[in-house]
């Protein structure tokens, strides 16, 4: 059996498509035993099932303040890997929308809005493969969004940013999940007022079905690594010495899936202020160091479950 393989070219790690032509050629069982045919083709499958599988990247990513707001102006993607993408956007009323497989987590920053969720889209028209638009909304419930509200929207559910005239745009943070393991059914509404009292110290404001929102505040302490938890975190105030990767000093796991230690050996240093985005995949040690210079740092914590 002859086996070759190989990768599109310009495709993504999120997207990779195997093509693999197995040329099979019979040999008698004296000079090659058959059995190891069958193993070498689970083995070509199996990689291509774990290149596909990856729903969020196996990498820290860092962008800075001044990128996010370069990109707010007009609204524009900072991260953009493996099934994740993260657009600082600002929009201004317009038609209706609906995605197959893309799942948000909205975070107003600034602006009102007039926001619509489910119904039915009018004048539906597929603009791209996955993606459909429409004149507007029959139906649905309406949302009026200001700074601090956390919305999200599943896959398959019609949105629309029906009247932004009150402040002319809104911006806003989309943290979208394309196809993940899990994600909430249906949309999930939590206020500024409640968001406000979380940051406070640091609480849940939403945990469902693998997405866990946290309104964090984060201060110096031990280091931690979570086995099916991956991170999106926001900056809102304060700033803070950030450790990535390296080795946990110490280890001792606290709870399932999570394990704590007094530091990280090595690892790579940030320093994070407001408006930075950080991301932190799964088995990815990391520790808040330095909080001295602001007493501590409050930040979303946007996380998603593995499996």
């Amino acid at each position: 059996m002859d086996c070759e393989s190989y990768i599109e070219e310009g495709a993504t790690f999120a997207s990779l498509r195997f093509r693999t032509t197995l040329t099979m050629h019979y040999v008698h069982p004296k000079e090659a035993p058959l059995m190891k045919y069958p193993v070498a083709l689970a083995a070509i499958l199996s990689t291509a099932a774990l290149a596909t599988a990856a729903s969020f990247p196996q990498r820290v990513h860092y962008i800075d303040h001044d990128k996010v707001a370069a990109a707010f102006v007009k609204g524009g993607r900072i991260i953009e890997d493996q099934g994740l993408i993260v657009i600082a956007q600002r929009v201004v009323g317009r038609g209706s929308e609906m995605h197959d497989d893309t799942n948000h987590v909205f975070i107003i920053m600034d602006g009102e809005a007039e926001f619509i969720t489910g119904g039915k889209l009018v004048a539906p028209k597929a603009t791209e493969p996955g993606q459909t638009r429409g004149t507007g909304i029959e139906g649905g419930m309406s949302h009026r969004l200001a700074k601090g509200d956390v919305i999200t929207i599943p896959a398959k559910t019609p949105h629309q940013w029906k009247d932004t005239s009150k402040t002319g745009s809104i911006g806003y943070y989309a943290v979208n999940f394309v196809s993940p393991p899990r994600f909430p059914a249906g949309v999930r509404y939590i206020d500024h007022d409640k968001v406000t009292a979380a940051f406070v110290k640091g609480g849940r404001i939403l945990e469902d079905q693998g997405l866990i929102v946290i309104a964090n505040r984060g201060m110096q302490r031990g280091a931690e690594m979570h086995d099916n938890t991956n991170h999106v975190f926001v900056i809102m105030d304060g700033e803070a010495e950030f450790i990535t990767g390296g080795k946990m000093v110490n280890p001792k796991v606290t709870d399932p899936g999570q394990t704590r230690a007094t530091g990280v050996e090595g690892g790579q240093s940030h320093h994070l202020t407001k408006g930075d985005v950080i991301t932190i995949p799964a088995k990815t040690p990391h520790q808040w160091r330095d909080t001295s210079k602001t007493g501590s740092v409050g930040y979303f914590a946007v996380n998603l479950e593995s499996n």
